[in-house]
């Protein structure tokens, strides 16, 4: 019989500015994949053919593919973001997507964004700033 018990994971280093990139790469893609989404919803919108019954008729829009491919790009930023940073930090730095996407439908899209959104948005940028502000002085410090 094997007695062994499972080993705790090994400490994660300080995270570098590299891993501060990636995540800002994925970041920007998440948000992009989003914009790209409703780029292609909107222009399929009108379809009403056997594709439409069921959704798939966004399928049909390359807005939809390139956003599609900017999830995936998100992803794989995603993957080597969590092989260099702690979850904990990492995850709670992504949500600025929730900050992001509203500010460039708004700004690109010409969508209207309401006051409580606003306070909602300058919420979520604070709450991101203090998480990574604690993060980036340990990664100063010796």
């Amino acid at each position: 019989m094997n007695s062994k018990q499972p080993s705790a994971p090994a400490p994660h280093p300080r995270p570098s500015r590299r891993s501060y990139a990636l995540l800002a790469v994925g970041v920007t893609c998440v948000t992009a994949a989003e914009l790209l989404f409703k780029r292609g919803a909107t222009a399929t919108a009108g379809a009403a053919d056997a594709t439409a019954l069921f959704g798939f008729s966004i399928l049909t829009s390359g807005w939809t593919w390139l956003g599609i491919a900017a999830y995936i790009s998100a992803s794989a930023a995603w993957i080597n973001v969590l092989r260099q940073m702690p979850l904990h930090i990492a995850f709670s730095m992504m949500s600025a997507d929730q900050a992001l996407v509203p500010l460039c439908a708004w700004a690109l899209l010409g969508e209207t964004i309401s006051p409580r959104r606003w306070c909602g948005i300058g919420l979520v940028i604070v709450g991101v700033y203090v998480i990574a502000r604690p993060a980036s002085h340990r990664e100063v410090k010796p």
